[in-house]
């Protein structure tokens, strides 16, 4: 899927390269991953070198100056930034007409990334926080208009990818989830997706929807026994040496279970405010 960078969303309003690089440069980071990996193709302008991103300082020099730092990971930083705002550069075939006003509300934005993706009906990603935040945005040229899907973020993109089956449920969770309660970076695959059909993926999803959007003390609230269980059924599974061993696990890591069907269940163990998942149960055999 080709999306374009909405250099506009860069604008000064960054308090400091530290600022720019904790907001907005994770998640352009992560953007990075899914084109490097061939789930996206992200085109930028060819003058977004020149945008400015704090106290005046343009991209260029961001990406050059010893001021922002010298350290390996800043170095690292900084090569990740090169890929990002390198080629393709999508004005150099724009599909833009050069006699047509292309509007943002009041606003002309000829020769933009906006404009380019109302000609070439693709969507657009931008950086968080701009003036460019809204999950849609209409472009008007002449007397038409056009929404844009607008990403701000990896859990909107991979959402998009997901339903378009452009990536796998397994993709989903571990990006979608990423900032939640739930994690997936633990957990086996062979004993966990790769067991899934696409109707179950779908009552895996609400499940964990349910989780993450759920608070602890409710959480824990609906556990219990046979007709006492409600909701997700938090408990503590009754045979811990059996994950204990499977996956080498110390005795602080407490096996609990959580209810995503009447059949399915999801296992995993919580650490601080995170619950990992190690896998999944479609036959009630290890509950039996």
């Amino acid at each position: 899927m080709e999306v374009l960078l909405n250099e506009l969303s860069i604008h000064n309003q960054f308090d400091s390269f530290e600022d720019f690089r904790d907001t907005a440069l994770l998640d352009i980071i992560q953007f990075l991953k899914f084109h490097i990996d061939g789930y996206i193709s992200v085109l930028k302008k060819s003058d977004i070198y020149s945008r400015q991103v704090y106290n005046g300082i343009i991209l260029q020099r961001v990406l050059t100056s010893p001021d922002t730092g010298r350290s390996d990971e800043i170095r690292k930083f900084k090569s990740q930034l090169f890929s990002i705002f390198s080629e393709p550069f999508w004005d150099v075939n724009s599909f833009c007409g050069e006699g047509s006003k292309y509007f943002y509300g009041d606003v002309i934005v000829n020769n933009s990334a906006l404009a380019e993706c109302y000609e070439r009906k693709i969507n657009l990603i931008s950086l968080n926080p701009s003036e460019y935040i809204q999950n849609v945005i209409n472009i008007k040229k002449d007397c038409f208009s056009e929404d844009l899907l607008n990403f701000t973020n990896i859990k909107s993109l991979v959402h998009h990818l997901y339903i378009n089956k452009c990536v796998s449920f397994e993709l989903f969770c571990r990006n979608y989830y990423a900032k939640t309660k739930i994690n997936f970076t633990k957990i086996n695959i062979r004993d966990s997706f790769e067991l899934l059909s696409e109707s179950d993926e779908k009552q895996f999803k609400s499940s964990f929807e349910m989780f993450s959007n759920t608070d602890w003390n409710n959480i824990i609230q609906q556990g219990g026994k046979g007709a006492a269980k409600t909701g997700l059924a938090y408990e503590k599974y009754h045979n811990q040496e059996y994950f204990k061993r499977k996956y080498s696990l110390s005795n602080e890591n407490v096996i609990y279970k959580f209810r995503v069907t009447q059949k399915y269940r999801a296992f995993g163990f919580r650490k601080d405010d995170i619950f990992y998942i190690l896998e999944f149960d479609l036959t009630h055999k290890l509950s039996d």
